[in-house]
Order: C-alpha cells, then sequence, then structure tokens
C-alpha cells in the first residue's frame, strides 16, 4: 500500500512540474533544449515510475533502520543547502562540499571522499563551464 500511495504522490507532483513547466515563457535567447524541454524529459520518467509503484508495487516493503532514515534526511538537508549556498559560494564549492558528503556516506573514508569532491567538482566545472560553455553560479572567486 505505502508504494501505491507513493506512487500517486509522485504522479501528482508530476503533474504540477508539467504545469510548472508549461507556464515557463522562453525568452528569445536560451539553450537548445530550452527550459521546456528538460522538465518534460524528467517528466516522462517521473510518470513510468510512479505507474510502475502503482500498478506493481512492492509485496512486502523493507523500510530502512532509524539510523538509515536520518542518513537520508541528512543528505535531503545537505542537498537543500547545495541549492541555497550555491549562489554565494558559486558552483565549485558547493559541489565540493555537496558530493564530498554523499562520497563519505557512500563509505568513502573522509580523506577519499574530499579527493572525490575535488575531482568531481573540478571535472564538472571543467565540461560543463569550459567545453560545453554553458554558465554556472560564479562565487566570490569568480568559479
Amino acid at each position: 500500500m505505502n508504494d501505491r500511495v507513493f506512487g500517486v504522490f509522485t504522479l501528482l507532483l508530476t503533474f504540477f512540474y508539467i504545469f510548472s513547466a508549461y507556464i515557463v515563457e522562453e525568452s528569445f535567447i536560451s539553450d537548445h533544449i530550452g527550459p521546456k524541454t528538460y522538465p518534460y524529459i524528467v517528466s516522462f520518467f517521473l510518470i513510468t515510475s510512479s505507474l510502475f509503484l502503482i500498478f506493481k508495487p512492492d509485496i512486502k516493503p523493507i523500510w530502512p533502520s532509524f539510523g538509515k532514515i536520518v542518513e537520508i534526511l541528512m543528505t535531503a538537508l545537505i542537498l537543500i543547502m547545495y541549492a541555497v549556498f550555491l549562489p554565494v559560494i558559486g558552483f565549485v564549492f558547493s559541489t565540493f562540499f555537496a558530493s564530498s558528503f554523499i562520497s563519505w556516506r557512500l563509505g568513502a573514508k573522509l580523506s577519499s571522499a574530499f579527493i572525490a569532491g575535488a575531482i568531481i567538482s573540478t571535472t564538472i566545472f571543467i565540461l560543463f563551464r569550459k567545453i560545453l560553455g554553458l554558465s554556472l553560479a560564479t562565487g566570490p572567486f569568480g568559479f
């Protein structure tokens, strides 16, 4: 029953997401994909997974322990903080902190998680900003 309720909730949230993308006005200067196409693509996968949860739910779902739920909530909080601090400290630093935390929670040692965070943030920055020419949030140091 939990899967079906979550599937219906996700389906309703997806319809709101589609409506939000629909009312966005496109400017004459935009990316090739544009501000509407990407949400439509994501919505397709959300609708597919929602319908899967509604029509083929898990028979006996196994819920995580309380400690794992706290970890999930901490990760969600980190991702919210990522979105809040992205325009303030820039893409590279906020991505470094978020990816380091997530790497650490996935089982890496703290030093390895920081190395992974540095590699992830700089690689994505170089790929998106320098190679693809996309604009990313710049921090106080210009990156």
